[in-house]
């Protein structure tokens, strides 16, 4: 979709499939068939190149932070669950959370003297 409806590509910033944009699958099926063959080919390779780049990036940040996930993992075989400030809480451990998703400090209970 990111291709053919979105035109996400260098194929054009246009919508290449009007007709298929119906969940019919015979109208997908003859839009299909009514492109040209070259045209087909470069929807292929489009798609294959933002496969293989978005690849490349999930594997570069599993790379990156193996620590973290590690973690994780281990805090998830305990508990089963994890809240979302939790996870953050986690992660900042080993990476610099951006300020809109980090989890605000937790106010310290005052103990009596």
């Amino acid at each position: 979709q990111m291709v053919v409806t979105f035109g996400m590509s260098d194929i054009g910033p246009w919508s290449l499939m009007d007709a298929a944009q119906s969940g019919d699958v015979i109208m997908r099926m003859m839009a299909r068939n009514s492109m040209s063959e070259k045209l087909a080919l470069d929807i292929d390779s489009a798609v294959k190149q933002l496969s293989d780049q978005a690849y490349q990036i999930a594997l570069q940040q599993v790379r990156d932070n193996r620590v973290a996930m590690d973690k994780i993992v281990e805090v998830l075989l305990e508990k089963e669950t994890l809240s979302g400030d939790e996870f953050r809480a986690i992660l900042s451990e080993f990476t610099e959370i951006p300020v809109e998703n980090r989890v605000p400090p937790t106010p310290q209970a005052a103990v009596p003297v």
